[in-house]
């Protein structure tokens, strides 16, 4: 009997530290055991919406001037970033001007259709070297279209099935293409209203001057054929000289002022469009002359400065506007052999 109640004493002794010891395992079983509530309509918080409902997440900017137009404070200091009106549409624009000294004269440059405005070292070296040697430069953004659908034009153009009974050959190679002649969609209004904002960055010309300074057009790639289309009537009386740069169709034989072109020999396309206009038997009215750049590809990459260079020094040596005129009309009146 006694060593009952003694066993009873000690169980009774030691059974609250058990039961003290039991209770957080079973707590911790019940946490690790159970999974969280999953969240429902009722008390999930709201998606953030767009337009149309669509959630925000879900929203991709496809304007890629709007894109552009966010990040173009920081790519030009504010006295060279212009914001142009073409209709009822705003673009960019980067002009610079001599830092001291009357103008000697202007470029209006274009980069090639749907480039961004600064994305080529060619264009930047075209718009940033000549101001050293007294040129005014406006270089403008050409119309871009939507991220989606220039990646659905390539898309269609990749999967487009050959129509029925077409033999089956060789997809062309796109660096192989030269640029149409049709201009982008407002691409001419852009490159009057540059046209009209270059003509007021440009000083008065000095006293005693028989001519105010000219304007000189450089245009890129597919722009040179656009540029030309704006104006086939004729170029504007401001200005003086043209300029094209790397692939394009067309010739200059209609216009009357002096034009050069700049031909990268590692592009069989250039090469072969800047022979094709050699060998037209046309007349022209104003000199031309053609540079081509050994080495150098379709994207003139690390040939800007080189560019830029002969681009200025050939218009430094051009005769002044009214001596000009006067040769181009003795030219007019005499064979006129291809340089």
């Amino acid at each position: 009997m006694s060593f009952v109640l003694r066993h009873l004493v000690f169980v009774l002794s030691i059974a609250p530290g058990l039961v003290c010891a039991a209770e957080p395992a079973a707590s911790v079983g019940a946490a690790t055991a159970e999974p969280p509530e999953a969240p429902t309509s009722a008390n999930a918080a709201p998606a953030a919406k767009g337009s149309g409902g669509v959630a925000a997440e879900a929203i991709v900017v496809t304007d890629r001037e709007a894109e552009y137009a966010k990040i173009a404070p920081r790519l030009a200091p504010g006295d060279e970033l212009q914001w142009l009106d073409a209709g009822d549409h705003k673009f960019v624009a980067f002009v610079r001007k001599p830092r001291q000294g009357p103008s000697r004269g202007a470029m209006l440059i274009v980069p090639a259709p749907q480039e961004l405005l600064d994305q080529r070292e060619l264009i930047r070296s075209l718009r940033t070297l000549p101001p050293a040697g007294g040129f005014v430069t406006l270089a403008l953004q050409p119309p871009l279209a939507s991220s989606e659908a220039a990646a659905g034009t390539k898309d269609e153009a990749a999967v487009a099935p050959a129509p029925d009974g077409a033999p089956d050959v060789a997809t062309p190679d796109p660096a192989q293409a030269v640029p149409t002649a049709a201009a982008p969609a407002g691409f001419c209004p852009r490159v009057e209203a540059a046209l009209r904002a270059l003509e007021a960055a440009l000083a008065p010309p000095p006293a005693g001057a028989t001519a105010p300074s000219p304007v000189t057009i450089v245009a890129a790639d597919g722009s040179v054929t656009a540029v030309l289309g704006c104006y086939a009537a004729g170029l504007p009386a401001r200005v003086g000289a043209f300029a094209a740069i790397g692939r394009w169709t067309g010739d200059v034989g209609a216009l009357t002022v002096p034009s050069i072109e700049f031909v990268p020999l590692r592009d069989p396309a250039a090469v072969k469009a800047a022979d094709a206009r050699a060998a037209l038997p046309l007349a022209k009215a104003a000199p031309h002359r053609r540079v081509d750049l050994d080495g150098v590809d379709a994207r003139l990459d690390g040939a800007g400065e080189d560019v830029a260079k002969r681009l200025r020094g050939w218009l430094e040596h051009l005769p002044p506007p009214d001596v000009a005129k006067g040769n181009a009309a003795a030219a007019a009146a005499a064979p006129n052999v291809s340089s």
